[in-house]
């Protein structure tokens, strides 16, 4: 029986305390606009059912809303409103510890209690300027948490944008890439289907290469990156093997009617990176190929193409024609 009284004890009190709760908070809203009700809800509650802070919610909602409707407050409702104000001045929070000092000034100053309810006011203004501190303090937080996300999401941006901007990059190399492989196995396997004489058959080795590749990487994702490891492989024979270039000259030699050892009788003098401008012109590398094989421009190619014609047209060599009509083709 006993354990019965106190669950139902449990039971009834989070009802009850919702209850007393929401006149509290009903009252709360009514203090400006009906004080007098505000102060007849407060009347229908026991004060001592109450918890500490309610008590103190209590004597000050008790204490404003009698003043509000009678414009003083007895000795009572003044030992309720000093109650809540140390209770406030102790616990807190705040805004509740502001008001209450504020009502205590102004009930004292209007019973000519001056001292009294200055010192009341400036406690109310202390308390007041802490809170808009605490608020300063919040809104610069806000204000840093916010500045470091948008500087986050913007570094995040940035990155992605590099991201993208490197990944487009890698494709148009590879796509250049292709293009002179394309290029390099055409020009280098039609040169060696002409050939008159023997030697280094670069056309049908550097085929035999990629399609090597093609067959064992096929249907992979390592089948481009293969292919573009052997064309650069093969770019670099062509820009910097000695052996490799002799293999291209002696291609074009069987091929173009001796071109290239024309070329070196008539001009001696001549620069290397002549020659192999020449010989990648002749041989029908497009601008692109030749620009990468130089590791130069293209207008730069275009220029030093420019003046090999004009170097050949003023000079007086037999072969002079002959070896303008390769540059031309």
């Amino acid at each position: 029986m006993r354990k019965l009284l106190i669950y139902c004890i449990l039971a009834i009190l989070p009802i009850a305390c919702s209850r007393e709760n929401a006149i509290l908070r009903e009252a709360s809203r009514s203090l400006e606009s009906d004080p007098e009700s505000a102060l007849y809800l407060l009347d229908s509650l026991d004060r001592n059912t109450l918890s500490d802070r309610e008590k103190a919610t209590f004597d000050y909602l008790t204490a404003y809303s009698f003043y509000k409707t009678y414009y003083f407050l007895d000795d009572a409702s003044e030992a309720a409103l000093q109650r809540a104000c140390l209770y406030f001045e102790k616990n807190g929070p705040a805004v509740d510890r502001m008001r209450a000092w504020e009502l205590m000034g102004t009930v004292q100053t209007a019973t000519n209690r001056y001292g009294s309810g200055l010192v009341s006011f400036l406690k109310a203004e202390q308390v007041a300027r802490s809170i808009e501190k605490a608020r300063v303090r919040a809104w610069s937080l806000l204000f840093f948490i916010v500045a470091v996300l948008a500087t986050l999401l913007l570094y995040l941006w940035a990155r992605k944008a590099q991201t993208e901007k490197q990944l487009l990059l890698e494709r148009e190399e590879n796509d250049r890439v292709m293009s002179i492989a394309e290029d390099l196995q055409s020009r280098l396997s039609l040169l060696e289907g002409t050939r008159k004489g023997a030697g280094s058959d670069i056309g049908m080795d550097m085929l035999d290469r990629l399609c090597e590749q093609y067959y064992v990487y096929e249907g992979t994702s390592s089948l481009q990156p293969k292919i573009l490891k052997e064309v650069r492989s093969l770019v670099e024979g062509l820009r910097a093997d000695e052996k490799v270039q002799k293999s291209l000259e002696q291609s074009l030699n069987d091929s173009h009617d001796r071109v290239m050892k024309r070329l070196r009788a008539a001009f001696p003098k001549w620069k290397e990176e002549d020659y192999l401008l020449y010989m990648f012109t002749v041989a029908g590398f497009s601008s692109t190929t030749i620009s990468t094989l130089l590791e130069k421009d293209k207008p730069f190619v275009y220029n030093r193409v420019y003046r090999l014609k004009e170097r050949i047209k003023a000079s007086d060599s037999p072969d002079r024609d002959f070896l303008l009509l390769q540059l031309e083709k």
